[in-house]
């Protein structure tokens, strides 16, 4: 590199430092390192809540009880898939956003958009799915469900506009058992008693990126770049209990059912952030760190759920109108099952 540019570049930087009055680089390089901190810690707070919810509804069969597999003709058992949908609101994503470029627009002496235009607003309606199957018991009266499901990467580093990108990976696995404390009859409903485990992965990972001139004095300004990249990992195990009540008229089976959650979650971020001035990096204002910690029942709380809905039953189609409220959260879940049911 040549000496009268190394020269322009410190001359630059020199004077970039020391634009900001009270507010030097490192006080700003501090303020954007607790602000992507804070991000990563809020959102994976947010998911501790979301991701028992809106898997919840997974293995859900609308029969309290499927009946025996053995001793029985025929044998009782179910395979199917089921599709949720979750609607959280957004503010959580745009709102730690926000705190990031404020801390950049607050500076004196900044001029441009710092503006991301997200591809949602309001409330997103957070997807869950997976394929489940069930089989009765043997001689005595329970069943077991399982289920599971993995997306890989879904956006695979998408772009939205020129300043976002986002990439998304998912994974669920469960299984519950239910024992009939009645298993019903022409006039009695069939009530069941259960518990299981659910596992949830998700993994998040978005990057926003700006360009924009910075006027350091009267006589000099400079272009400046910012890039940043967010990972957020977290692993739910969320172990239930519940009751659940059902009873089939014709080819209709109303249900309900109370559950009882407990989730412990493991969560993991790392963040980055670079700046350049003039197409030249520019340390004083670039930096990274990761962090990885447990929260356990006592920190998320026991979440408590009303759940039920209606199948239509035609021969061996199963297909079932699915919703859950969570009383804790207060978030609503809407789910279709649609199985083959003996």
């Amino acid at each position: 590199m040549k000496l009268r540019k190394i020269i322009a570049i410190a001359g630059i930087a020199f004077l970039f430092n020391n634009a900001f009055g009270a507010t030097s680089s490192s006080e700003l390089k501090n303020d954007l390192s607790s602000a992507l901190t804070d991000m990563s810690n809020s959102m994976l707070e947010e998911f501790e809540t979301i991701l028992p919810q809106s898997n919840s509804l997974l293995s859900v069969q609308p029969d309290a009880y499927i009946g025996k597999l053995l001793p029985s003709i025929p044998p009782h058992f179910a395979v199917g898939l089921n599709f949720s949908v979750t609607p959280v609101t957004v503010d959580f994503i745009s709102d730690n956003i926000d705190k990031v470029t404020d801390v950049i627009k607050g500076i004196d002496g900044f001029d441009g958009n710092l503006a991301f235009d997200l591809p949602i607003s309001g409330k997103l309606p957070y997807p869950a799915a997976a394929i489940n199957a069930r089989v009765g018991g043997l001689f005595l009266p329970f069943d077991v469900g399982v289920n599971a499901v993995t997306t890989g990467s879904i956006f695979n580093d998408k772009s939205f506009g020129d300043k976002l990108s986002l990439d998304f990976n998912y994974t669920s696995a469960g299984f519950d058992l239910r024992y009939a404390v009645l298993e019903g009859n022409g006039l009695l409903p069939k009530i069941s008693l259960g518990g299981g485990y659910q596992f949830v992965r998700q993994q998040i990972g978005f990057g926003f990126s700006n360009s924009f001139e910075a006027d350091i004095d009267a006589e000099h300004s400079a272009d400046v770049y910012t890039s940043a990249d967010v990972n957020l990992k977290i692993d739910t195990h969320t172990v239930f209990a519940q009751i659940q009540v059902s009873k089939t008229l014709l080819i209709f089976t109303p249900y309900i059912g109370l559950k009882a959650m407990f989730t412990t979650a493991n969560c993991a971020y790392d963040w980055n952030y670079n700046t350049k001035l003039n197409g030249n990096p520019f340390p004083q204002l670039s930096d990274r760190a990761s962090d990885s910690y447990k929260d356990t029942v006592a920190d998320i709380g026991i979440q408590t759920q009303v759940f039920g809905g209606l199948s239509l039953n035609l021969a061996v189609f199963q297909t079932s109108f699915n919703a859950a409220y969570n009383f804790s959260s207060k978030l609503f879940t809407g789910a279709i099952g649609l199985a083959i049911k003996l």
